[in-house]
Protein backbone atom coordinates (compact mmCIF):
# COMPACT_ATOMS: atom_id res chain seq x y z
CA UNK A 1 0.00 0.00 0.00
CA UNK A 2 1.23 3.48 -0.81
CA UNK A 3 2.35 5.90 1.88
CA UNK A 4 -0.79 8.01 1.87
CA UNK A 5 -0.38 11.54 3.10
CA UNK A 6 -3.20 13.71 4.43
CA UNK A 7 -4.56 16.74 2.69
CA UNK A 8 -3.16 18.90 5.40
CA UNK A 9 -5.43 21.76 6.43
CA UNK A 10 -2.77 23.97 7.96
CA UNK A 11 0.82 24.02 9.12
CA UNK A 12 2.61 25.87 11.85
CA UNK A 13 4.14 28.95 10.28
CA UNK A 14 7.86 29.59 10.81
CA UNK A 15 7.10 32.51 13.10
CA UNK A 16 4.76 30.29 15.14
CA UNK A 17 7.47 27.65 15.54
CA UNK A 18 9.85 30.35 16.71
CA UNK A 19 7.39 31.17 19.48
CA UNK A 20 8.07 27.78 21.06
CA UNK A 21 10.93 28.47 23.41
CA UNK A 22 13.02 26.37 25.71
CA UNK A 23 14.68 23.74 23.49
CA UNK A 24 17.37 24.13 20.85
CA UNK A 25 16.00 21.33 18.66
CA UNK A 26 12.32 22.16 18.94
CA UNK A 27 11.97 22.65 15.17
CA UNK A 28 12.95 19.02 14.58
CA UNK A 29 9.91 17.01 13.59
CA UNK A 30 9.82 14.52 16.46
CA UNK A 31 10.62 17.08 19.14
CA UNK A 32 8.04 19.51 17.81
CA UNK A 33 5.41 16.75 17.72
CA UNK A 34 6.01 15.85 21.36
CA UNK A 35 6.11 19.50 22.42
CA UNK A 36 2.78 20.35 20.83
CA UNK A 37 1.24 17.10 22.09
CA UNK A 38 2.23 17.87 25.68
CA UNK A 39 0.59 21.30 25.37
CA UNK A 40 -2.65 19.66 24.29
CA UNK A 41 -2.52 16.87 26.90
CA UNK A 42 0.02 17.78 29.61
CA UNK A 43 0.59 14.34 31.09
CA UNK A 44 3.53 15.59 33.13
CA UNK A 45 5.80 18.60 33.50
CA UNK A 46 7.62 19.17 30.23
CA UNK A 47 10.95 20.95 30.55
CA UNK A 48 11.32 21.39 26.78
CA UNK A 49 8.92 24.33 26.70
CA UNK A 50 8.56 27.22 29.11
CA UNK A 51 5.36 28.79 30.34
CA UNK A 52 5.44 31.58 27.76
CA UNK A 53 5.88 29.12 24.89
CA UNK A 54 3.04 26.98 26.22
CA UNK A 55 0.72 29.98 26.40
CA UNK A 56 1.59 30.99 22.85
CA UNK A 57 0.72 27.54 21.55
CA UNK A 58 -2.53 27.59 23.49
CA UNK A 59 -3.26 30.94 21.86
CA UNK A 60 -2.77 29.32 18.43
CA UNK A 61 -5.36 26.68 19.40
CA UNK A 62 -7.80 29.33 20.58
CA UNK A 63 -7.38 31.47 17.47
CA UNK A 64 -6.89 28.88 14.70
CA UNK A 65 -8.12 25.58 16.16
CA UNK A 66 -6.12 22.38 16.49
CA UNK A 67 -5.38 21.83 12.79
CA UNK A 68 -1.94 23.45 12.67
CA UNK A 69 -0.73 21.60 15.77
CA UNK A 70 -2.16 18.31 14.52
CA UNK A 71 0.01 18.74 11.43
CA UNK A 72 3.06 18.10 13.60
CA UNK A 73 1.77 14.65 14.70
CA UNK A 74 1.34 13.07 11.24
CA UNK A 75 4.42 10.85 11.26
CA UNK A 76 4.49 9.99 14.97
CA UNK A 77 4.35 6.31 15.99
CA UNK A 78 1.09 4.95 17.37
CA UNK A 79 2.63 4.15 20.76
CA UNK A 80 3.46 7.82 21.41
CA UNK A 81 1.29 10.66 22.70
CA UNK A 82 1.44 12.61 19.41
CA UNK A 83 0.69 9.42 17.47
CA UNK A 84 -2.40 8.75 19.59
CA UNK A 85 -3.49 12.37 19.27
CA UNK A 86 -3.14 12.13 15.49
CA UNK A 87 -5.48 9.12 15.47
CA UNK A 88 -7.89 10.99 17.72
CA UNK A 89 -7.74 13.99 15.41
CA UNK A 90 -8.56 11.83 12.38
CA UNK A 91 -11.45 10.19 14.21
CA UNK A 92 -12.86 13.51 15.38
CA UNK A 93 -12.46 15.10 11.94
CA UNK A 94 -14.17 12.14 10.28
CA UNK A 95 -17.16 12.42 12.61
CA UNK A 96 -17.22 16.24 12.34
CA UNK A 97 -16.90 16.45 8.58
CA UNK A 98 -18.81 13.32 7.61
CA UNK A 99 -21.44 12.95 10.36
CA UNK A 100 -23.94 11.11 8.16
CA UNK A 101 -21.37 8.47 7.23
CA UNK A 102 -20.26 8.01 10.82
CA UNK A 103 -23.84 7.75 12.05
CA UNK A 104 -24.83 5.29 9.35
CA UNK A 105 -21.92 3.01 10.13
CA UNK A 106 -22.77 3.16 13.83
CA UNK A 107 -26.39 2.25 13.09
CA UNK A 108 -25.27 -0.58 10.82
CA UNK A 109 -23.15 -1.98 13.67
CA UNK A 110 -26.09 -1.67 16.06
CA UNK A 111 -28.28 -3.69 13.70
CA UNK A 112 -25.63 -6.33 13.09
CA UNK A 113 -26.12 -9.91 14.24
CA UNK A 114 -22.75 -9.80 16.03
CA UNK A 115 -23.88 -7.03 18.38
CA UNK A 116 -24.78 -8.04 21.92
CA UNK A 117 -27.00 -6.22 24.41
CA UNK A 118 -23.94 -5.41 26.54
CA UNK A 119 -22.15 -3.83 23.58
CA UNK A 120 -25.20 -1.78 22.62
CA UNK A 121 -25.35 -0.29 26.12
CA UNK A 122 -21.63 0.32 26.42
CA UNK A 123 -20.54 2.01 23.18
CA UNK A 124 -20.63 5.78 22.78
CA UNK A 125 -22.32 7.14 19.67
CA UNK A 126 -20.33 9.19 17.13
CA UNK A 127 -21.29 12.59 18.51
CA UNK A 128 -20.37 11.54 22.05
CA UNK A 129 -16.94 10.44 20.83
CA UNK A 130 -16.51 13.73 18.97
CA UNK A 131 -17.44 15.66 22.11
CA UNK A 132 -14.74 13.83 24.06
CA UNK A 133 -12.11 14.80 21.50
CA UNK A 134 -13.44 18.36 21.31
CA UNK A 135 -12.55 18.64 24.98
CA UNK A 136 -9.07 17.26 24.38
CA UNK A 137 -8.37 19.56 21.45
CA UNK A 138 -9.44 22.68 23.31
CA UNK A 139 -5.88 22.58 24.72
CA UNK A 140 -4.33 21.99 28.12
CA UNK A 141 -6.66 19.03 28.75
CA UNK A 142 -6.91 17.98 32.40
CA UNK A 143 -9.72 15.43 32.17
CA UNK A 144 -9.59 11.65 32.10
CA UNK A 145 -7.59 10.95 28.94
CA UNK A 146 -7.72 7.21 29.62
CA UNK A 147 -11.50 7.43 29.38
CA UNK A 148 -11.25 9.22 26.02
CA UNK A 149 -8.98 6.49 24.66
CA UNK A 150 -11.15 3.72 26.08
CA UNK A 151 -14.32 5.12 24.49
CA UNK A 152 -12.53 5.72 21.19
CA UNK A 153 -11.27 2.13 21.18
CA UNK A 154 -14.75 0.78 21.87
CA UNK A 155 -16.31 2.91 19.16
CA UNK A 156 -13.79 2.14 16.40
CA UNK A 157 -13.79 -1.56 17.28
CA UNK A 158 -17.60 -1.63 17.34
CA UNK A 159 -18.09 -0.16 13.87
CA UNK A 160 -14.94 -1.81 12.54
CA UNK A 161 -16.07 -5.37 13.14
CA UNK A 162 -18.89 -4.87 10.62
CA UNK A 163 -16.85 -2.81 8.14
CA UNK A 164 -13.16 -2.77 9.08
CA UNK A 165 -12.14 -0.38 6.29
CA UNK A 166 -12.16 3.28 7.22
CA UNK A 167 -11.44 5.47 4.19
CA UNK A 168 -11.86 3.70 0.86
CA UNK A 169 -10.71 6.36 -1.61
CA UNK A 170 -7.19 7.78 -2.02
CA UNK A 171 -8.72 11.13 -2.97
CA UNK A 172 -10.71 11.39 0.27
CA UNK A 173 -9.75 14.48 2.34
CA UNK A 174 -8.86 12.22 5.28
CA UNK A 175 -6.94 9.59 3.31
CA UNK A 176 -3.77 8.98 5.33
CA UNK A 177 -1.45 6.12 6.21
CA UNK A 178 -3.66 5.50 9.25
CA UNK A 179 -7.08 5.63 7.61
CA UNK A 180 -6.18 3.80 4.40
CA UNK A 181 -4.64 0.72 6.04
CA UNK A 182 -6.22 -2.67 5.64
CA UNK A 183 -8.75 -3.12 8.49
CA UNK A 184 -7.94 0.45 9.54
CA UNK A 185 -10.72 0.85 12.10
CA UNK A 186 -9.90 -2.39 13.89
CA UNK A 187 -6.21 -1.55 13.95
CA UNK A 188 -6.89 1.96 15.19
CA UNK A 189 -9.07 0.52 17.96
CA UNK A 190 -6.13 -1.64 19.06
CA UNK A 191 -3.86 1.41 19.03
CA UNK A 192 -6.26 3.44 21.17
CA UNK A 193 -6.47 0.52 23.60
CA UNK A 194 -2.68 0.08 23.69
CA UNK A 195 -2.22 3.82 24.18
CA UNK A 196 -4.57 3.71 27.14
CA UNK A 197 -2.58 0.88 28.69
CA UNK A 198 0.66 2.82 28.22
CA UNK A 199 -1.00 5.88 29.76
CA UNK A 200 -2.08 3.97 32.84
CA UNK A 201 1.47 2.65 33.29
CA UNK A 202 2.89 6.14 32.89
CA UNK A 203 4.69 5.15 29.68
CA UNK A 204 2.83 7.23 27.07
CA UNK A 205 5.26 9.91 25.94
Amino acid sequence: MNAYKPRRPAQLKPDQIELIEGHDDVAQTSELAHTTAMVVVPLRDDATIDSAGRQRLLAIIREDGIDSLAETWVDSPAESLPGILWRGYLLREWIRRFPDEASERFLTAQRSDITTVVELSGVSNPQAVKTLWDGVFAGNFTGDFAHVLRESARFTDFIGRVQPEWIRDDAHPLATVVTRRDTALVRTAREFRAGGELLIRGMLN
